[in-house]
């Protein structure tokens, strides 16, 4: 039987709000063009109490629980519990493709192929590997200080949905106690630009409205803060600085250093750690999305004579699919027509274009295009805006 999130067995507890750091004076002149009041709709407070209602009936139904791997086992396409689970999780799951992944990746199979077998041989290799499976460097030797912790895995569900199969190394950082850990350290001047929650990931996107610049006439930009996070292991906390663009809502990404703000594994989590480095990555995103916006004012000044080979080449170095560099190409022909062949464009038609992917695959390109506006168009001779040190690249794109 399902067990609720506040009572799943393992649930960390909710960590204590800290008090609100004041942030630091920005390092710029107010801007060429003063503040405006800035409205998505909603009040802070009712765009975040909305985030909030919707991290909390995503919490519904979920549990964790942790098992043997040995005692599992794989009928008709499920993943079945040992009778002892019965009191936290159902006993026969059906796991999410990403769970299928990770169910792989613990036993060392290649995900692809164990999809491809057909169920009576999908059942022979979970049951071989549950048993056989051991961790290996990379020279193929046994790693015995493993194999305790590859015995037991932390699975992770919602209903009789599997949604993840971790190492009982994986330190639980759920969204609502990243909420519970933000919420104190932003003040009523950030509003929701944007938020999302999958099954695998949560996005949440401040903006403050007095942190702003015309581009051009009539197109504000506006400095934010992008927040994410994975309940499942698929991609850290992170912190990264914005820009947000108010006409057409697009998002752009600076990814400082290659890596952002913060990176918080799910790992030797330490809570009040945690709090102050969350604190301190809040502050520089203003402070470098700031500063990003007069690099992205040169943008409209910057030509890309070959537009037609600029995304030819960055097609191919970000593996996008066809259907996004096609998306790319008509959101391009739609910018204004003395305007077409700058970075700004460019750059913009990428953004938006990101705006019909996942949240995952968004984010990735947005990141992506961040690199573009810092480094410039792209050269045939070298390849200086290739993917940033995240933790995963655009889906959006094809494999």
């Amino acid at each position: 039987m399902p067990v609720e999130t506040a009572s799943r067995p393992g649930a960390p507890e909710a960590l204590p709000s800290p008090a609100s750091p004041s942030l630091p004076a920005l390092p710029f002149d107010p801007l060429a063009s003063p503040p405006v009041q800035f409205d998505l709709g909603f009040s802070r407070s009712q765009e975040l109490e909305h985030v909030r209602e919707r991290v909390e009936v995503d919490d519904r139904g979920k549990w964790d629980t942790v098992a043997l791997r040995q005692e599992l086992s794989w009928r008709g396409g499920r993943l079945v519990l040992p009778d002892a689970c019965a009191a936290a999780a159902p006993l026969c799951l059906c796991p999410s493709p990403w769970a299928t992944s990770q169910l792989c990746q613990q036993l060392g199979m290649p995900a692809r192929y164990f999809r491809a077998c057909p169920p009576h041989l999908q059942e022979a290799q979970f049951a071989h590997w549950a048993i056989h499976a051991m961790p290996r460097d990379e020279d193929g030797l046994i790693r015995h200080d493993l194999l305790a912790e590859r015995e037991h895995w932390l699975l992770r569900g919602k209903g009789g949905a599997l949604r993840g199969v971790l190492s009982a190394r994986y330190a639980r950082l759920d969204n609502r106690q990243l909420l519970e850990c933000l919420l104190p350290l932003v003040d009523e001047r950030f509003q929701v630009s944007w938020h999302a929650i999958t099954p695998e990931s949560f996005h949440l996107r401040l903006v403050d409205p007095a942190l702003s610049q015309d581009v051009l006439p009539g197109d504000r930009l506006l400095v934010g803060l992008h927040v994410a996070n994975s309940e499942v292991g698929k991609r850290s906390v992170s912190v990264d600085a914005i820009v947000f663009r108010l006409l057409c809502s697009n998002g752009l990404i600076r990814v400082v250093g290659g890596k952002g703000l913060l990176r918080q594994r799910h790992v030797s989590f330490d809570p009040p750690r945690f709090r102050e480095r969350l604190s301190r990555a809040i502050s520089r995103a203003l402070v470098e999305g700031a500063a990003f916006l007069s690099r992205l004012v040169g943008t409209t000044r910057v030509p890309v004579p070959d537009v037609e080979g600029a995304l030819l080449l960055l097609g191919e170095r970000w593996h996008l699919s066809l259907r996004t560099r096609q998306m790319i190409k008509v959101n391009l022909l739609a910018m204004p027509a003395g305007q077409q062949e700058t970075l700004w464009s460019l750059v913009n038609s990428i953004t938006q274009s990101a705006q019909t992917l996942p949240p995952d695959e968004r984010y990735a390109l947005e990141a992506l295009a961040g690199g573009l506006a810092e480094h410039g168009p792209p050269k045939a001779d070298h390849k200086p805006n290739g993917p940033p040190k995240a933790d995963h690249k655009p889906k959006g794109a094809a494999p």
